[in-house]
């Protein structure tokens, strides 16, 4: 999801938006007019026109087109594009082809941007050829009108003769089936009728059984006939839609380089300047900064496949932010002690004093760098850095300019000239210590507030924090600096004061997964917030609920799973008192789980959800459903320690902690203890994936690289599953695991609040876990560092990028149960867990 990001922070500045509401006149247009002019005719008679999405769709009332096949992208810059729409639209009404096209120009510029996805970046317009002959005739048809113009390289699809024209298989009728990791994505029909995932990367790859028509060969055959570069890359550091930044050795010397590529037409600035515009920026700045210690030196620049290529001094190391991750007490140390936290801020303090040289010498040489932040800094082994990216730095004397783009947090609108980097640097500084940039993204006025914690946490010098203060905050204090209460029922208004009940895509705002999955989830919608208002005590809505059961009654073809699907909305809605609809919506959409193991969205949440309506309905047939079900997950477990299967992903949500977790339900339902042997041997998968930290904490490994205490893939979680355990089974291994395990629940710094990867987890898992009231209480504290006032009340940002959310998963919800956790004692807060644990608090040793 992280390449759909930057598309849904478009239309609103607080919450997560569907980028089709850039059209709908609430937001400032990107750019104007935004219309195009085929919106003013009338398709012909026999044909009508719809919005699907961001597109509207231009058809014959009968178009006859087949399920799916070889389809024309059309690409084209922001001059062009209306010009191109209305070419297309004469051509296909006049030959009865069906047709989409953006909504807008809106639409066209948000496709575009630097971090849209790269595999639709430039898709204008979509033609539905109905054959192969179709195909051809189209292709060399809309080649004399509009072959040659301008647009951005569609990188999934093969290009016909020198574009705008792009050529892909791919579905023509809505189809969706879910991928390796239970996820619900668009589908293509196999020869053996299957619905397989329609995989939408940025290279061209059809389905191994779509063949090539053969009048499309020579153009294949022209992609990789480019001239050769004395280059050979290693690997790729970072992508966007602007291009690619590639490690390298020149193959003269093997001298290991930089190649930075820039996209035609794409990455678009808040100036709708592209890629290549900035890369020759970057390309004069570098000359101008030539000999600056700790600038990449200019090594040269070539065209490519139509793409401009910079090669740079490569310049070893890792991002500051990494630096930080890798290096601050708060993330590495359960309890830090003053002697750390001190060694930790002198060596950041020499670091940013390095930083400082190096911006004073780029001012020297009259520029401004323009887009300091974290990670546009290189710490080398011995503490030596670099400033790299200097694709957006320009004249200290351009009066009242700043940036085409900026970093959340790192930048301000209310900066030209100079104040820019100083403004930059002052948050720099604030975020090698506090990873708060997303807070004072969304609230500057909390500026103030973070450098108090500053002070308060480490030994900086006093002038040093006034001085960020005073960049980042100048003036007095507003009120709204204050610390914001983190209070049950403020956190519960802030959730309902957001609620939408007039839109039936969403009820409450949280992560973007919400627009894919329909709104209505434990993890992401509706039903998790009101399940978690009602859980915590907050009480309940009429209204709000009845939004519920409308949603359940529109569901086509949902996810299965429970917190992103139809078992979750079932369970919330049982939880509410309709028990009814709740079994009817199971009724309706019961089938084979096909979202792999996990609690998240496979078969151990369908799983426990059906062994939790078993109970009390006897004779219901629901415990029939559930116990094949965990027979398949013992079976899937024996395979994993067998080595006959892939150990598959760690923790709660995704991995072996979460079966063992269903597995125990069932076994509190039965009795039966073959499930609790079962959940003893899923758990020691997971206990097989853990490495100790050198303070003593036992973590998860995560795709080979240290992972964050967190609950849904990290340690927590596992603690949490290992505790229920040990309620029912002496387990040696669980038992001696479950200290080392617990120690996350005292790690100072979490970049996010929320409950399944931030700071709310963290304070649930200690309740749970029985650590002492003093740390719990500081546990609590802390929140106040993450909360943001919203409408009168309190809000929390949600995710990797600076926007509100009142979800269960990453937002105000899942605050509100943990909050309630702490006051209840160790209540469960998250479902199928049992009452509070009986065993001795394991959290305070």
């Amino acid at each position: 999801m992280l390449d759909l990001f930057e598309m849904y922070t478009l239309a609103d500045p607080l919450f997560f938006e569907e980028p089709g509401r850039l059209s709908d006149g609430s937001r400032p247009a990107l750019v104007a007019p935004a219309e195009f002019s085929v919106d003013g005719l009338e398709p012909p008679p026999g044909w009508r026109r719809t919005r699907s999405g961001l597109w509207q769709v231009v058809a014959p009332e009968e178009p006859s087109l087949p399920e799916q096949g070889w389809k024309i992208h059309v690409s084209a810059t922001v001059d062009d594009a209306d010009g191109t729409c209305r070419a297309v639209w004469d051509h296909c009404t006049e030959h009865g082809i069906a047709f989409k096209y953006l909504l807008d120009m809106n639409i066209l510029v948000a496709a575009n941007t630097k971090y849209a996805p790269r595999a639709s970046s430039g898709k204008l317009l979509t033609v539905y050829p109905r054959d192969e002959a179709e195909l051809e005739r189209t292709l060399h048809r809309l080649s004399e009108r509009i072959g040659g113009r301008p647009g951005p390289y569609v990188l999934s699809d093969l290009r016909w003769a020198e574009g705008p024209l792009y050529v892909r298989y791919g579905a023509f009728q809505e189809m969706w089936c879910l991928d390796a990791h239970g996820s619900r994505v668009p589908a293509l029909r196999a020869p053996d009728g299957s619905l397989v995932p329609d995989r939408r990367v940025p290279s061209f790859s059809p389905p191994p059984w779509a063949k090539l028509p053969a009048f499309l060969e020579p153009h294949l055959a022209a992609r990789s006939s480019d001239e050769r570069q004395p280059y050979v890359v290693e690997k790729a550091l970072h992508f966007s839609n602007g291009g690619g930044i590639y490690l390298a050795r020149r193959e003269e010397d093997g001298l290991r380089v930089v190649l930075k590529e820039a996209r035609p037409h794409a990455g678009l600035d808040r100036d709708l300047r592209d890629a290549v515009w900035r890369q020759e920026r970057e390309e004069e700045n570098l000359r101008r900064l030539d000999g600056v210690p700790g600038v990449p030196r200019l090594l040269g620049s070539f065209t490519l496949g139509g793409h401009r290529f910079l090669v740079q001094e490569y310049k070893e190391g890792r991002t500051l932010g990494s630096w930080g991750a890798v290096h601050h007490p708060g993330v590495t140390d359960a309890r830090p002690g003053a002697d750390s936290l001190a060694a930790f801020t002198a060596r950041a303090l020499r670091i940013l004093g390095r930083l400082e040289e190096i911006l004073a010498a780029v001012h020297d040489r009259g520029l401004v760098f323009g887009d300091l932040h974290a990670n546009n800094v290189i710490v080398d082994s011995e503490d030596g850095v670099a400033l790299i990216d200097h694709e957006l730095a320009f004249d200290a004397d351009r009066e009242g300019h700043r940036a085409p783009l900026g970093a959340a947090g790192f930048s301000t609108a209310s900066r030209t000239g100079r104040a820019v980097d100083a403004y930059a640097l002052a948050a720099t500084r604030l975020s090698v210590f506090l990873p708060f940039s997303r807070i004072t993204a969304l609230a500057p006025e909390r500026a103030g507030a973070m450098v108090d914690v500053l002070r308060e946490v480490f030994p900086v010098p006093p002038e040093w924090a006034d001085e960020i203060e005073r960049e980042l905050a100048p003036g007095p204090r507003p009120p709204s600096s204050a610390p914001v209460r983190v209070a049950p029922e403020d956190i519960a208004a802030g959730i309902r004061a957001s609620a939408t009940p007039g839109r039936t895509d969403r009820l409450f705002p949280g992560d973007l997964q919400q627009f894919l999955s329909g709104g209505y989830g434990m993890a992401h919608g509706a039903a998790g917030v009101l399940w978690a208002l009602d859980r915590a005590g907050m009480g309940r809505s009429e209204e709000h609920e009845e939004w519920l059961l409308a949603a359940s009654r529109r569901l086509r073809s949902p996810n299965q799973g429970f917190y992103d699907g139809v078992a979750g909305l079932a369970y919330a809605l049982d939880h509410l008192g309709h028990r009814e609809e709740a079994a009817d919506l199971l009724e309706r959409n019961a089938g084979e789980p096909v979202g792999g193991v996990s609690l998240f969205s496979g078969t151990a949440g369908i799983c426990a959800n059906l062994v939790h309506f078993a109970r009390g309905d006897t004779g219901s047939g629901y415990m029939d459903r559930a116990v094949p079900l965990a027979e398949r997950l013992a079976e899937e477990v024996g395979a994993a320690r067998g080595g006959s299967a892939v150990p598959g992903r760690a923790g709660l949500m995704r991995g072996w902690s979460g079966v063992a977790l269903c597995l125990l339900t069932l076994y509190r339902s039965t009795g039966d203890t073959a499930w609790i042997d079962a959940a003893v041997r899923a758990l020691h998968l997971d206990l097989d994936q853990c490495v100790t930290s050198p303070d003593g904490t036992l973590l998860v490994r995560d795709r080979g690289a240290r992972a964050l205490p967190n609950i849904d893939a990290g340690g927590l979680g596992v603690a949490l599953v290992v505790r229920e355990l040990l309620e029912h089974r002496d387990d040696g291994r669980c038992a001696e695991s479950l200290p080392a395990l617990s120690r996350s629940c005292h790690t100072l710094m979490y970049a996010q609040s929320d409950l399944l990867h931030g700071k709310a987890g963290q304070v649930a898992a200690l309740s749970r876990l029985g650590g002492r009231e003093e740390d719990l209480r500081s546990r609590v504290r802390e929140l106040e560092w993450y909360a943001l006032p919203f409408r009168g009340h309190t809000a929390f940002h949600g995710g990797r990028v600076p926007r509100l959310s009142m979800d269960l998963a990453t937002g105000g919800a899942g605050v509100l149960l943990a909050l309630a956790a702490a006051a209840g004692g160790g209540r469960p807060f998250l479902p199928f867990f049992s009452e509070p644990p009986a065993v001795p608090g394991a959290g305070s040793r």
